[in-house]
């Protein structure tokens, strides 16, 4: 890699809190505003081979943490849950990068399915420069109806290490974005609130989302009244009208409920036998 010149510095057309770097007159990679003030950058600017792998780094750390900060906040999830997601990026970067790399490979050996690719290739471009000016709306704009793909394999995004999980799950934490104390709080509110759950049922479900049992103590603990968050003799009566609604028996719900964590003395009470 050799020194770059930037040449210009676009707005983006998706995301316009980021920005396209050129350099050369080449796209080269986005970053967001933050990262453009942070590394100082202006057209004109010659960055070295080593500038140039460093704002590169930042660029893709960049976007996995937006993704993680999308997925994040799509709902409230656990420290475990976040982790999981970004694991299972990680392994689906590497397949696709293995997936791609033999591609590339049979590509260099082959020369009849280079010639199938380049086949491919010109009728999908075709296909798309008659869809392009297909329709017009009254305002005389382009309606979009869609582009033709190739469906070959393409460059997948960056490879995610485990630090960079590391640096995203510290990221997260400091801006309060993870939280397992407030998850906690929200899952234990919110699940099955209207057809009922077992305290003992609520506690399994956030130690398999990773949450502490210090925590899931606190949650499940009184509340600033002084009453219990969650209630099983309240939360079996729910369960017992909706199952009795839908014809089931003592014997049925007996072990229905024994099954959703009820204790046996508390099933016998709530059932009057």
């Amino acid at each position: 890699m050799e020194a770059k010149k930037v040449t210009d510095l676009r707005v983006g057309v998706r995301d316009e809190n980021r920005v396209n770097v050129f350099l050369d007159n080449k796209f080269a990679f986005s970053l967001t505003i933050a990262q453009v003030s942070d590394f100082k950058l202006k057209r004109g600017m010659i960055l070295t081979p080593e500038e140039i792998t460093k704002i590169q780094s930042a660029s893709d750390f960049g976007k996995l943490l937006q993704r993680s900060i999308e997925y994040a906040l799509s709902r409230p999830h656990s420290e475990k849950e976040i982790r999981d997601y970004l694991k299972r990026k990680k392994m689906k970067r590497e397949i696709e990068q293995k997936r791609y790399d033999s591609f590339l490979e049979r590509l260099e050996s082959d020369a009849e399915y280079r010639e199938k690719i380049k086949e491919i290739r010109s009728n999908v471009r075709e296909k798309n420069k008659k869809l392009q000016e297909k329709d017009f709306t009254e305002d005389n704009r382009f309606e979009y109806v869609g582009r033709a793909k190739t469906g070959l394999p393409s460059k997948p995004g960056a490879a995610i290490s485990d630090e960079d999980i590391e640096a995203v799950i510290a990221k997260l934490i400091d801006l309060d974005i993870i939280n397992d104390e407030n998850f906690a709080r929200f899952f234990v509110a919110n699940r099955n609130q209207i057809k009922g759950t077992s305290e003992k049922k609520l506690k399994m479900e956030l130690k398999n989302k990773g949450v502490s049992d210090s925590i899931i103590k606190e949650v499940l603990s009184v509340d600033e009244f002084g009453e219990k968050i969650r209630d099983d003799e309240v939360e079996i009566m729910k369960m017992i009208e909706k199952k009795r609604r839908r014809g089931y028996d003592d014997a049925k719900l007996t072990q229905y409920l024994a099954r959703q964590g009820f204790s046996y003395d508390l099933i016998r009470k709530s059932l009057n036998f």
